[in-house]
């Protein structure tokens, strides 16, 4: 006999289904053949089951147009089958992993709960400072749990990236975030913060005794043969507690087994490094995102897709996909702070597309000539030196002189020679070279350190010099990231403009006369 149910019965059981647990995209995968902790196999793609014309393709599409790119690792079932570094960028680089940090901390997290130093995510925050007064106390302050500030939902009225104030212009970075009002109840709605991670890395060091990045190069670096990371690789706060959302740098390489680690749900050379029931819970959506994507702990989760990623600013990713047991790493400085379009084209229009079977394919001699030509162009992108503008031998061996400005240039002389690979400047007395053949070229004779500097005529009157990264603290061009400088020539007039690759924004405009 048909009866009609309840309207309540069906709405309790809608209910039921909303409260039950997230599921994680991880999957129990074999045992691999080879464990990376003293370095990654090579595969031709065909023998992971990927197409090797597709990824050279995208090699190549990335050379061709420009994209700031600096390494790509793509890792099938345990071996690499595509690994680029765009100069000037080498396997040896340690990269500035930015948001990646926060989940190397929440790693750290789980397995100082698998360690009892920390007893749950459940524990309350305020619990971990009992002796301290801060402002805004009360019951939404009093419910934050560990849990709230892994999957960012802690409540915390933190307003860092809308133009409020912000921890990092304190002398109390963890004073302050305990300080902050509450702007909703924990657990209700997704709120990006890097206070959260850095009240995640005092933790840690109140509970293991020692700071995060102590607790990681012992706990974690080590085991999976990653070299220990000292402070100038990841620094701290004002009290030296380790930077909780961001600060790391490490390799490409390193990163991947950050990766396999989780893939492989904790687990290493037959030890089990993070607790297989943590991974599983970082890697559920716990939260919705603004965008539509899942927040597991410290990891963003797209549970349609079964893939999960570790998302920093400019482009520093990694990506995990456990059904297909492959994993990309990607480093980059674009115009974005996380999910950056020109990554996502590469993922879906050639990385997923490759793979075609779980089996071995036919292999594809001519396909991996290609690739291997098109990660050489990456790495030696050497190119014919175009013909210099009038402008340039105008303006050779003339020495412009700047009233103050925020990087502190005096003088600067540019000298160009018809068909000469590189010009030779001088800014502020310091000699440097800059590459005209694309390449970019090192300068080591400089206060403080050592830099690297391409350049090229845009128009009659433009030069762009490119200066893509610090490499011993060299402050000749100010503290500045991935930049480009813009010179614009008119007559005795020189207009500098100086553009963050990451950061974008409006750029730092100053002038300097003959």
């Amino acid at each position: 006999m048909n009866r009609t149910v309840p309207w309540f019965f069906l709405a309790f059981a809608l209910l039921l289904a909303g409260c039950s647990a997230p599921k994680s995209v991880s999957v129990q995968l074999p045992e691999p053949d080879t464990w990376p902790a003293s370095g990654w196999e090579s595969s031709t793609p065909e023998s992971q089951g990927m197409d090797s014309e597709l990824l050279a393709q995208m090699i190549e599409q990335i050379n061709s147009t420009g994209t700031r790119i600096h390494s790509l690792l793509v890792i099938r079932n345990g071996y690499v089958v595509t690994e680029a570094y765009f100069h000037p960028y080498t396997p040896d680089t340690k990269m500035h992993v930015q948001s990646v940090t926060k989940s190397v901390i929440g790693m750290l997290v789980g397995k100082a709960i698998g360690d009892g130093a920390i007893e749950s995510e459940e524990a309350k925050l305020i619990d971990f400072y009992p002796n301290r007064i801060f402002e805004n106390p009360g019951g939404k302050k009093n419910a934050i749990r560990l849990k709230h500030l892994l999957s960012m939902s802690s409540g915390l009225d933190c307003q860092e990236f809308s133009g409020g104030p912000s921890m990092e212009q304190t002398t109390g970075w963890v004073q302050f975030m305990l300080d902050l009002p509450m702007a909703d109840k924990p657990g209700k709605s997704f709120g990006y913060c890097n206070g959260n991670a850095h009240l995640l890395s005092s933790i840690l060091e109140k509970t293991t005794g020692m700071s995060a990045r102590e607790y990681a190069n012992r706990v974690l670096f080590r085991p999976l043969g990653i070299p220990p990371v000292d402070e100038s690789d990841w620094g701290g706060d004002p009290q030296r507690t380790t930077t909780g959302g961001y600060g790391l740098h490490l390799r490409p390489a390193d990163l991947a087994k950050l990766a396999y680690l989780y893939l492989h749900n904790g687990k290493w050379e037959g030890q089990q490094i993070v607790p297989a029931g943590w991974v599983a819970d970082s890697t559920s959506e716990h939260i919705r995102k603004e965008d539509g994507s899942g927040y597991g702990y410290l990891w963003t989760v797209y549970p349609e897709a079964g893939h999960y990623a570790a998302l920093g600013l400019g482009g520093r990713q990694v990506h995990v996909y456990p059904s297909k047991n492959l994993i990309v790493v990607v480093t980059a400085s674009l115009e974005s702070f996380a999910e950056a379009p020109e990554i996502e084209g590469m993922l879906n229009d050639f990385i997923l597309p490759a793979i075609q079977a779980e089996a071995p394919l036919a292999e594809n001699a001519a396909g991996v000539t290609r690739l291997e030509a098109a990660t050489g162009m990456a790495a030696n992108p050497v190119r014919p030196v175009p013909p210099l503008p009038a402008t340039a031998l105008d303006i050779s061996g003339s020495t412009y002189s700047f009233r103050e400005n925020p990087l502190g240039w005096q003088t600067l002389n540019m000298t160009f020679e018809p068909g000469a690979p590189a010009a030779d400047v001088i800014l502020n007395g310091a000699p440097l070279q800059v590459g005209l053949d694309h390449l970019y070229r090192l300068s080591t004779s400089l206060p403080g350190g050592e830099m690297l500097l391409r350049g090229h005529w845009e128009q009659d009157n433009l030069f762009i010099l490119d200066y893509p990264y610090p490499l011993t603290g060299s402050t000749v061009l100010g503290e500045l990231g991935e930049s480009e400088f813009h010179f614009h020539f008119t007559g005795d007039r020189l207009d500098v403009v100086v553009q963050q690759m990451v950061f974008g924004g409006e750029g730092i405009l100053f002038t300097g006369s003959k």
